[in-house]
């Protein structure tokens, strides 16, 4: 019976895992449609209905979007849904949450985990499409740095042509590859629209948060407005100057890799041992999850494998 229970789990897995891969690849292709539609409309020089600009919706249904609307934290994740550039809802990601919770809380009383275990389990759930989607803006924000010289490159080359700046952001949301373009795109647009230059830079720098490549960028260029001087000249200096950063990041990349991969090692394995030990000899472990000292074992050496991790990566990590 418990050799069927472990196939049957491992079809279940080998499930899931090809469902994502799947659900990953359809919104892949669907973001990639969209983006080309986006900029054709840029191309063709339609303004109405603002396609470029993200449609604030907290869902599709509008009872539901009435009864979130006046919520803080439903117009916290519908900002965290832009600039992590995702075409979805506010609903539809607290209900994966929901279901996710509710997946962990029923996985913990069907493997007898016990009520704090399955509490855990819950809110591990409840918080990973979160985490996903803070990782994905976090990612979007990286590469968006990564290109950013390119496009100021780009745009210095229009400016010495003669064209104004707006011009400039139009030739790089035509241009450049995404998701840069997207955002350069947007101001375009939103200048088209009527907003100041001030008012557009800084909405880059709200959609793309804690990001200071383009803090810099949109300090120097609201400065340069009210001030006057050389903006080609301005621009091609903060190319520079991050280009030069992100050459040293490289490097200091390079010389802390091996602490950095000792640390996922170390901090993966008594995860991946625990998991291992709960398919293939469930009963060896059964102590940690049915038993009051097993789940006080447990909670301990989590505590103490958090702590543990924390330091190596302190290691790792160089201040600068």
């Amino acid at each position: 019976m418990g050799t069927v229970l472990q196939v049957l789990l491992g079809l279940v897995v080998l499930g899931a895992l090809e469902a994502l891969f799947y659900l990953v690849r359809y919104l892949q292709e669907r973001k990639n449609a969209n983006l080309a539609r986006r900029l054709r409309a840029l191309g063709e020089g339609k303004v109405t209905g603002s396609i470029l600009l993200r449609a604030g919706r907290m869902s599709s249904i509008g009872i539901v979007n009435d009864l979130l609307q006046p919520l803080g934290a439903a117009q916290w994740l519908e900002r965290l849904l832009e600039q992590a550039d995702l075409d979805t809802t506010v609903a539809m990601l607290l209900t994966v949450s929901l279901a996710l919770c509710a997946g962990g809380i029923g996985a913990g009383f069907y493997l007898n985990a016990g009520l704090v275990m399955a509490i855990i389990f819950g809110l591990f759930g409840l918080c990973l499409p979160l985490v996903a989607v803070l990782v994905m803006r976090s990612k979007r924000s990286k590469k968006i740095s990564e290109q950013l010289p390119e496009a100021l490159e780009m745009m210095t080359r229009s400016l010495r042509a003669g064209h104004a700046l707006e011009h400039a952001f139009q030739l790089v949301a035509t241009e450049a590859p995404g998701p840069i373009n997207i955002e350069f795109g947007r101001a375009f647009e939103e200048q088209r629209l009527g907003r100041t230059l001030e008012q557009t830079v800084v909405g880059i720098t709200q959609r793309v948060p804690d990001n200071p490549d383009l803090n810099i960028f949109a300090v120097s260029v609201a400065v340069q407005k009210d001030t006057g001087g050389n903006l080609t000249e301005l621009l091609e200096k903060i190319a520079e100057t991050i280009r030069s950063r992100y050459r040293f990041y490289g490097k200091l990349a390079a010389l802390t890799a091996e602490g950095r991969i000792s640390g996922i090692v170390l901090g993966g394995l008594p995860i991946a041992m625990l998991m291992l030990l709960v398919v293939l000899n469930y009963e060896y472990v059964k102590p940690l999850f049915e038993s009051r000292d097993g789940n006080l074992v447990l909670g301990l050496a989590g505590a103490v494998w958090l702590v543990g991790v924390v330091a190596l990566f302190r290691l790792a990590k160089v201040e600068y």
